[in-house]
């Protein structure tokens, strides 16, 4: 390995371990903080393909400590049938973009919603409404979080407008996330996208995911929410602007 080469991977597994720290603290973020900041010093596609798989793996540690219920699920189910629809269809498009585009679009999914959250927006899904938009929210949120790895601009959104307690929220949009990765994942093996390199990164990345989200999760209730969520929305705002000033420079 070439001291550049070196260098670049210091960089990826920083960026995974800063990204496990905001997941932990809030329950989701991880391909938001790190999609944009590895695509910097790796192409779109790579950091894509490399977050599927440790994403996945930090989910399962923070659905451990439950917070679930079956009410809940099922007004969710609809969502979680398309959601799985919606991963596979984003799934084909990663294997046939031009990274330079994808990682435009990462770019643009990051800003958009890091406007979203400065505007911070009170919506509410009235309870008529849910069996409505469960689906097609699960379906939009596939076909972004297939494509990009960031599922949490319509997920996230729209369990928050459906007022869960927050260990509630946290549990579900981290089930959620787990059922898109799971689809994401296959798909991509079946794609044949997982190159013996990238896995190699994947299998050294898995120890900052671990650190970081031990952190974060420690760090939960200490931490000054407001505080602590304004600060990741910079980050996620710099890395955003970045990817697309790059894309659209060359």
């Amino acid at each position: 390995m070439s001291a550049e080469e070196g260098l670049r991977l210091a960089l990826v597994l920083l960026a995974i371990g800063a990204a496990a720290v905001v997941k932990g603290v809030t329950g989701f973020g991880f391909p938001l903080v790190a999609t944009p900041l590895i695509s910097i010093v790796m192409d779109a596609r790579s950091a894509v393909i490399i977050l599927s798989l440790v994403s996945l793996f930090g989910n399962f540690g923070i659905m451990l400590r439950g917070g679930g219920n079956q009410p809940t699920f099922w007004r969710l189910a609809p969502m979680i049938g398309g959601l799985g629809v919606g991963t596979i269809i984003g799934a084909q498009f990663v294997a046939a973009v031009d990274p330079v585009a994808l990682g435009i679009l990462v770019g643009a999914c990051t800003l958009t919603f890091a406007f979203v959250s400065l505007l911070k927006p009170e919506l509410v899904v009235p309870a008529g409404l849910e069996r409505y938009l469960a689906l097609p929210m699960g379906l939009g949120g596939g076909l972004l979080g297939g494509s990009t790895s960031i599922f949490a601009p319509l997920i996230a959104s729209y369990l928050h407008a459906l007022q869960l307690a927050k260990r509630e929220f946290v549990f579900f949009v981290t089930l959620l996330y787990s059922v898109g990765g799971i689809v994401q994942v296959g798909s991509y093996w079946n794609l044949g996208l997982y190159s013996r390199n990238l896995l190699l990164i994947i299998a050294v990345a898995l120890i900052p995911n671990a650190l970081g989200l031990a952190l974060g999760v420690r760090f939960q209730d200490r931490v000054d929410a407001a505080l602590f969520r304004r600060l990741t929305l910079a980050v996620i705002f710099f890395s955003g602007t970045s990817l697309v000033i790059r894309g659209l420079w060359r």
